[in-house]
This record gives structure tokens, sequence and C-alpha cells, in this order.
């Protein structure tokens, strides 16, 4: 989150330069414009801002994978090749434990999840399980295109 904020910082001096503002003042007001759109809007309003957001990170996503798919030469070869760690798959399966752990934070949003979905389990769980899964799915995609 902290990235985000301070890469959106840096996005609105750069943009509008003639605005004056220094990245950290950017940062700040960018952070209260998102404090108070999520204070005064109804779960329906951040149901839709969550919505348009999604569809965003999906074109992006899409415009960047799919044109890169038509260079794969051979589907079924790239997906069994084997991993190119120097020291060996258990070293490069452990170098890379860190960072699915720290993917795996989606605890930070369940209580919020829980409350826009009226603390209904089943719905809670689904939830969560598919937005986990779908990370992990772009991800092995990106893999395997890229």
């Amino acid at each position: 989150l902290s990235f985000g904020i301070v890469h959106a910082g840096n996005l609105l001096s750069s943009t509008f330069p003639e605005l004056g503002l220094e990245p950290a003042v950017a940062a700040a007001a960018y952070t209260a414009m998102i404090a108070v759109n999520s204070v005064t809007q109804t779960n329906e309003g951040l149901k839709s801002v969550a919505n348009a957001a999604v569809m965003v990170l999906f074109t992006s996503f899409a415009s960047l994978l799919f044109p890169s798919l038509t260079q794969v030469q051979d589907p079924i070869f790239t997906l069994l090749a084997p991993g190119n760690h120097p020291e060996g798959v258990t070293a490069g399966v452990s170098a890379a434990l860190p960072l699915l752990f720290s993917v795996l934070i989606f605890q930070n949003i369940v209580p919020s999840l829980a409350k826009l979905l009226d603390f209904d389990r089943t719905k809670t769980t689904a939830s969560i399980a598919i937005g986990s899964a779908i990370p992990m799915f772009m991800y092995i995609a990106w893999c395997y295109a890229v």
C-alpha cells in the first residue's frame, strides 16, 4: 500500500507539474482522497469503485499478456520446462518462499470483505478462495507468456 501511495504522489507531481506539488504533498492528497472516498461511500458505492478498478486491472493485464502469447513457440515445452535457478529447484523454491508468503496477506482485507458481503461466511470464503486463485492464474499466465 505504501508503495502505491508513494507512486501515486510521484505520478501526480510529474503529470501535473504546473501545480508545483511536491511528491510527498501529492501522496498525502491522494491518501486523503482515498480516505474520504472510503468513509463517505456506501457499500454499493464501494462495490462500484472496486468493480471499475478490477476492470482497469484486467484490461491492462490482458493488453500486456495477449500480444506476447503469439511469441510462445511450443506451449507444452514452455509449461514443462525445468527451472533455471543455478542451485537447483530446492534452492529456487526456498528463495521464492518469502514472496509466496507475502502475497498471501489477504487477511488484511477479510474484515472489509466480510462487511461488504453482510458477514455471510459462505460468500466470504468463496470470495477469498476465488480472489486468491485469480492472481495465481494471472501469474502462471504471465510466466507462460513471458
